[in-house]
This record gives structure tokens, sequence and C-alpha cells, in this order.
């Protein structure tokens, strides 16, 4: 009688360097964060924060479309955008120095899902840790619009927070 070779029951360990954090300065986006400091303070790892300005203004919160015409000029729009993307990754690095877990924050412009899956693919990211729903006016009934693509097209494990 031949025994066939039995597979390893054992998982092999995956060592956890980064976790990205995409980060609209929702709630959500800050409960994702509380989460991902408790993971990092147990692997030692870096956490990213990632906010995306959106191209397309459809994808912008209600509340900034609201206000006077004046602010939607492209030149104090875009900077508007920028500043308010500056003070959400600086308020993130506070609460991680606090917490004294590794940050690092990037501002890029995009499609906030898309841009979030290529970055997470191009710095090889390990694990994606984002609110179930933002700050845009795209509702779904489950999932926020921008969690839902990510989910559906990251490489690596993603963890949706609500």
């Amino acid at each position: 009688m031949i025994r066939k070779k039995q597979a390893s029951k054992r998982i092999p360990r995956k060592l956890i360097k980064k976790i990205l954090v995409p980060i609209d300065g929702s709630s959500n986006s800050f409960r994702a964060l509380k989460e991902a400091i408790n993971l990092a303070k147990f692997t030692n790892s870096q956490i990213i924060g990632i906010y995306v300005i959106p191209k397309d203004i459809s994808a912008l919160p209600l509340i900034d479309l609201l206000q006077p015409l004046s602010t939607l000029r492209p030149i104090g729009f875009q900077k508007k955008i920028l500043k308010h993307g500056t003070k959400i990754i600086i308020y993130a690095k506070e609460i991680c120095e606090k917490n004294k877990t590794k940050f690092s924050g990037q501002i890029i412009k995009g499609n906030p899902g898309y841009d979030i899956v290529k970055f997470s693919n191009k710095n090889k990211v390990d694990f994606i840790i984002i609110g179930s729903r933002g700050k845009g006016p795209t509702t779904e009934i489950f999932l926020g619009s921008v969690s839902n693509y990510v989910i559906h097209k990251a490489r690596c494990p993603v963890i949706i927070v609500k």
C-alpha cells in the first residue's frame, strides 16, 4: 500500500509590512485607521495613509458641491481640495504618532477606487483596511462604491470597517 504524501496543514506565516488605509475624512475612514493601528502594533508594520483627490467633480462630497459657485473655479477648487487632503493626512499622522505607529501619507489625483488598487499593487501593500462608506454622494445598499471596487479588484486582502 502506497501512501500519498500528505499536504502540510500548517499555514506559512506571512509577514505584514505595509498596511494601506484610504482616508477621506469620514468617520468610517478614521475607524479603519484605528483598526490599522491595532493590527500594526501586533505586526510591527507601517501604515500608509492615502487621500485621493478625484478628477471627476461628481465623486466629491455633496457638501463641497453645494458651496458658493466661486469655490468651483478650477484653480481655487484644486487648492481647496489639496488643503483639505493635507489636513486629513496630518491628522492621521498625529493619531499614529500618539499610538507609536509608523505612518507615511500621500495625496494623489485620480479615480479613488482605481487609484487605491493601483497604488496598493505598485507599492506591494500587504493589507488594505478601508471604511465601508466614505463622504461621496454615491451610495449603495451595503457598501460605498469605492470600497466595493477595492474589495473586488485588489490583489491583497481587504478589511472593511464600518
